[in-house]
């Protein structure tokens, strides 16, 4: 962390740039999502005597491109909820800290933008499910195989799901939690059953208005939970919560499919060793809202490109050139990519497993697809 200097006491005049009137607004808009009580930012951004603590800090972050954190290169497709700071922005900052972090008039400073305590969306979820009435112990040490958990949520009926959001009792041990409808026998259900996941960094938002997931009556909801012991015992009891859409005003049924590569061998050493995988073969009249991706601690970077059938119009759909497994995004596009013209979605994927990525387990290995963190993984959905 930066080491700041004591905030200089100035006499405040109308042209002096203020927390209460000119910088909470700005923390309101690019940092308050995360930087809250409760979330997943490591302190809270809304308190005047907390914020100069940190006014030359979230300087350098901003300047480094760490904070707001946002990893698609913005030469390629425009996405919901991209995370850039405008240069404006920037500078009011800049010129608040360097008039020594005026307070302003509290009395006036707007509130934080309404969130519902421990979740992502402004209001409480329709219903809730916990993974287990009992929590499951994680060890301090060991490797922990993949667990899995029914839950029944007692649905008679359809349901349409505009929005979910999984939260993990103890995010320090929780590697990934997906939750996957299953069916009843004999039920088609589309796609891979995907009713919403937890990686780290991810937020969850609604699907845009009239998309919906159908979950069909009779369903169960299967929690894979994927655990990494960091060296403490310590217990999970994680939780999906859903927001319910009226069937009446649902015009698009919203569907997850994967696409990956496991016939990889990264070799010791490699700094920049790519992966191919592709997916194909759509419904004519489906349409792209957006992708995912996913790789360890070794991951790089990721790109997707649409291939057309007549190879005109091809083009790079993303590209996120420093890919972090602490900050695993959903870039949703702003308008989703109609895919009756589309032959294939090209996905490539580059590792580094030199001694130079300061988060590689072991530079010495040959690395292949695995389940555990110190594997390796390329996949999109």
């Amino acid at each position: 962390c930066a080491a700041a200097r004591p905030p200089l006491m100035v006499s405040e005049s109308p042209e002096t740039i203020t927390f209460a009137h000119d910088v909470a607004p700005i923390l309101n808009r690019h940092c308050v999502e995360c930087h809250r009580t409760g979330e997943i930012g490591p302190f809270a951004l809304t308190d005047y005597n907390e914020v100069v603590g940190w006014g030359e800090m979230m300087l350098e972050v901003i300047d480094q491109g760490r904070m707001p954190p946002w990893h698609a290169d913005p030469r390629y497709g425009k996405f919901v909820g991209a995370r850039r700071m405008p240069e404006q922005d920037r500078k009011t900052l800049a010129a608040w800290v360097e008039q020594g972090m005026p307070k302003g008039d509290l009395s006036k400073q707007p509130p934080p933008p309404k969130r519902a305590l421990g979740w992502n969306l402004p209001t409480p979820p329709d219903e809730e499910f916990a993974m287990r009435d009992r929590p499951f112990v994680v060890p301090a040490e060991g490797t922990v195989d993949y667990q899995y958990f029914v839950v029944d949520p007692h649905w008679e009926e359809d349901r349409w799901v505009r929005a979910s959001q999984v939260v993990p009792g103890d995010a320090s041990v929780v590697h990934h939690a997906i939750v996957f409808v299953r069916p009843p026998d004999g039920e088609h259900f589309p796609g891979i059953g995907w009713l919403g996941g937890y990686v780290p960094g991810q937020r969850v938002g609604a699907l845009p208005p009239g998309h919906a997931r159908r979950i069909p009556a009779g369903s169960k909801l299967v929690f894979q939970m994927h655990y990494t012991p960091n060296g403490r015992k310590t217990e999970d009891v994680t939780k999906v919560g859903v927001w319910f859409s009226d069937p009446e005003e649902v015009t698009e049924e919203v569907t997850t499919r994967v696409a990956l590569n496991h016939h990889f061998e990264i070799p010791p050493g490699a700094k920049d060793y790519a992966v191919h995988f592709q997916l194909e073969n759509f419904d004519r009249d489906a349409r792209l809202l957006g992708a995912m991706p996913h790789m360890h601690l070794r991951g790089k970077s990721f790109r997707l490109d649409v291939r057309r059938h007549d190879s005109s119009g091809d083009e790079t759909l993303l590209s996120v050139p420093a890919y972090d497994f602490n900050w695993q995004h959903w870039y949703q596009l702003q308008t989703a990519l109609p895919l009756k013209d589309v032959h294939s979605l090209e996905m490539e994927v580059h590792f580094d497993n030199s001694a130079q990525n300061p988060t590689n387990p072991d530079p010495r290995e040959f690395v292949t697809w695995g389940d555990q963190t110190w594997q390796e993984m390329a996949v999109a959905f």
